[in-house]
């Protein structure tokens, strides 16, 4: 196992953190727990991911359920540059479904700065077996945003920083999201 040292969110302190989720100590873990990982996440996953995971949910100061599907904390095919994709590496990403107004969720997630992919997807059926806002966080360098929703029938992504145009959409849909949501 080797190991390296990164700090805690919200603690501040160093502290040595393991390479590979199994090999974590969730004593340190304030608000999830193993088996709320779909099974084989854990055997995948860099263990920093659950720490940010972990200190995200305790500046959101609210619920945060993990995906229960598998293809939200790893992936064995699809594309080899999702941070999903957990050949010959960890994988270093997590879908979440913040139980908050999804813009409040935003809002947290880009004032942490350990979080360099986040994605609100639109068009999720969350753990209610409802439609329900999800983000996918990662911890790829740098910052990409980015929003999933259906149009006609058919996925579409909005890059929010592409264009003014696509700026516009994606603060339109997070509105309507916002205004049915309550």
């Amino acid at each position: 196992m080797q190991e390296q040292t990164e700090y805690k969110p919200g603690g501040g302190e160093l502290r040595v953190v393991p390479d590979h989720a199994l090999d974590m100590d969730w004593d340190d873990i304030k608000w999830f727990e193993p088996d709320e990982f779909p099974e084989g996440s854990l055997e995948n996953l860099e263990a920093k991911l659950i720490y940010f995971l972990d200190g995200y949910r305790d500046l959101l100061g609210e619920r945060v359920i993990p995906s229960p599907l598998p293809g939200g904390w790893y992936r064995f095919d699809g594309s080899m540059t999702s941070r999903h994709y957990a050949v010959q590496r960890l994988s270093d990403a997590g879908d979440v479904f913040p139980q908050c107004d999804i813009r409040k969720a935003l809002l947290v997630a880009m004032g942490c700065p350990w979080w360099g992919g986040i994605g609100v997807y639109l068009d999720t059926i969350g753990p209610s077996g409802k439609p329900e806002p999800m983000l996918h966080l990662d911890l790829r360098p740098g910052r990409v945003m980015w929003m999933r929703v259906k149009e006609n029938g058919k996925e579409r992504y909005i890059y929010p920083l592409r264009s003014k145009q696509e700026m516009q959409d994606y603060m339109r849909y997070l509105t309507e999201w916002g205004e049915d949501d309550g």
